[in-house]
């Protein structure tokens, strides 16, 4: 029988339901080394992992092989100009390509459209605004069929309006609502889709600004502009790109290495304590080293400590508050670099970070007897977002992992062992069932199909998400530095960022 520590009332209470389920597993388990990574197919009643990608190909279209883009920011006119250049070729079976780009699906912002060195005189003309079946994002279908074998090209250029108010330009990405970056550039806003990206960020004006964000950040010796090339140096997924302009008067930065990690960390003058984080970091970055492995961003991490809010993870790096800081820094191994294969497969993101760094303590015990869920079977693998469930039941059915495993340690060990062979390499939901057997010789995937595939939606097992994970971290500067620009403090609601 099963010792469960509760927290809420001090004691050690016994969990029949639970040893029950756990022991049906075991009984059930036998090792099998051999057991595939990935399992190609489902019973009957499943979708086959080649019609899933099947529906990916014909959503998506293309496959992005760079990205290059020059964002200039004009803080005075509150505009940015942008011109990108994307590499790309067509998936199997495809031959009209489509992207995404949220401003050209709302109005008229592209200036200028080449493909593959053909100008086209109106912009306009050279795509339409299309619903995706199975999700709420649009995207831009080109007019024309392309050559389905070869490399294509496309230069757009566009002016982007931004809201008045504070001059800062930064990323604005919400996973679990699923908006990406497809804000402010052409891409695609899907976890699996991994890409070279280089962004040249220009600031217009004599105003000094600050510079961090996702890779290699350098500034260059640019006299018309104030100007940063961002490389990520490596395929990353667009939503997990950061960068963030602000004015450099406003802010502080601390630099230094933890852990063998370079470390750039700022917030707001007179804002979030940065020292106070920074001492976090010298406890959680060692032992995520220790325990995970070594630290997949070879830059390092750039952080912009809020005040407020939550936080939101990227690529070697995170806008968030100190209250989330542990949580988002633990998604650089599981969210940034061991990728979700669509969004409703990052419920295991959250699961194993909201597990990893014991965010709802109170709910650290195994999934209840006889659970079952559409966490992951109610979203189409083309839709944005992911289930809430993920934060509480999710978190629940990785501790059921871990005792199955004999512990935490144990656990972990599993996640090192998955981070190790599969980063940047996307996976979905019952791929995790596979590596888990083939690692422990532990059969789940009955059991992920029950948790995660059979059920309906139940909105009385739904536990709220706590507002520092739902609601974005506060970008909004003290009131001292709102004053210096004549601006108000936003009222409760209207501040911006990320989530």
């Amino acid at each position: 029988m099963m010792q469960l520590w509760n927290r809420r009332t001090g004691g050690r209470v016994f969990s029949c339901s639970a040893a029950a389920l756990l022991g049906l597993l075991l009984i059930s388990c036998s090792r099998d080394p051999e057991f595939p990574a990935r399992v190609e197919a489902w019973d009957n009643d499943y979708p086959a992992y080649a019609d899933e990608q099947a529906l990916l190909d014909e959503a998506f279209r293309i496959d992005i092989a760079a990205l290059d883009v020059t964002l200039t920011y004009h803080p005075q006119d509150a505009a940015v100009d942008g011109l990108a250049r994307m590499r790309f070729r067509m998936r199997p079976g495809q031959r009209r390509p489509r992207i995404h780009f949220d401003p050209a699906c709302r109005g008229p912002v592209i200036t200028g459209w080449r493909l593959d060195g053909r100008e086209r005189e109106v912009p306009e003309a050279a795509y339409r605004v299309v619903d995706v079946a199975g999700s709420t994002q649009q995207a831009l279908e080109f007019v024309e069929d392309v050559d389905p074998a070869g490399e294509h090209e496309l230069v757009v250029t566009y002016r982007l309006a931004l809201a008045p108010g504070y001059p800062r330009f930064t990323s604005q990405v919400h996973d679990l609502k699923g908006s990406g970056n497809e804000e402010w550039f052409p891409t695609l806003n899907t976890p699996h889709e991994l890409a070279r990206h280089r962004l040249t960020l220009r600031v217009a004006g004599a105003v000094p600004y600050r510079c961090l964000g996702s890779g290699k950040v350098e500034r260059t010796g640019s006299a018309a502009w104030q100007e940063w090339v961002l490389d990520t140096e490596r395929e990353v997924a667009s939503y997990t790109l950061m960068f963030v302009l602000l004015p450099e008067a406003d802010t502080l930065l601390r630099e230094g290495v933890i852990a063998g990690i370079p470390v750039r960390m700022a917030a707001f003058a007179g804002g979030a304590a940065i020292d106070l984080a920074w001492a976090e970091l010298e406890s959680w970055l060692p032992q995520l080293v220790a325990e995970i492995g070594p630290f997949p961003m070879p830059r390092g991490l750039s952080v912009f400590l809020t005040s407020g809010g939550g936080g939101m993870e990227y690529f070697g790096g995170t806008i968030s508050s100190a209250s989330a800081l542990s949580h988002e820094v633990f998604h650089m191994y599981f969210a940034c670099s061991a990728v979700a294969r669509t969004y409703r497969d990052s419920w295991l993101d959250e699961a194993i970070t909201s597990w990893y760094d014991r965010t709802y303590p109170d709910y650290l015990v195994p999934i209840a007897a006889g659970y079952r869920s559409n966490m992951v079977s109610g979203r189409s693998p083309v839709a944005v977002g992911f289930d809430v469930r993920a934060y509480y039941q999710g978190t629940q059915i990785i501790e059921t992992m871990a005792r199955l495993l004999g512990g935490r340690g144990a656990m972990t060990a599993f996640l090192s062992d998955v981070h190790r062979r599969h980063a940047f390499a996307p996976f979905s939901t019952m791929d995790l069932a596979g590596y888990f057997r083939q690692y422990s010789g532990i059969d789940l995937s009955r059991e992920f199909r029950e948790w995660l595939y059979d059920g309906q939606g139940d909105a009385a097992a739904v536990l709220p998400v706590p507002c520092g994970f739902e609601y974005p971290p506060d970008l909004t500067p003290p009131e001292e530095i709102l004053r210096r620009y004549g601006l108000e403090r936003p009222r409760p609601g209207r501040a911006g960022g990320e989530r």
